[in-house]
C-alpha cells in the first residue's frame, strides 16, 4: 500500500514539474518599431485587435489606434 502511495506521489510530482510555466520575455532593440494596433472604441469584440485601420465588423465604428 505504501509503495502505491509513494509511486502515485512521484507521478503527480513529475506531472506537476513538467508543466512549463515560464513567461516569455521579449526584448526590443532601439532600431525596431512596433506595429500599430487598432481596436474598437466600444470594445465589441472584448479586446480583439487589428493591425490595420478600418471599421469594427460588429458596430461599424472606426477602429482607434492604441
Amino acid at each position: 500500500m505504501k509503495i502505491k502511495i509513494v509511486l502515485l506521489s512521484f507521478v503527480a510530482a513529475f506531472a506537476f514539474a513538467s508543466c512549463n510555466t515560464q513567461q516569455k520575455t521579449e526584448t526590443k532593440s532601439d532600431n525596431t518599431q512596433t506595429a500599430a494596433v487598432y481596436q474598437c472604441p466600444m470594445d465589441c469584440e472584448k479586446g480583439k485587435t487589428y493591425d490595420k485601420p478600418g471599421k469594427c465588423p460588429v458596430c461599424e465604428m472606426d477602429l482607434e489606434k492604441k
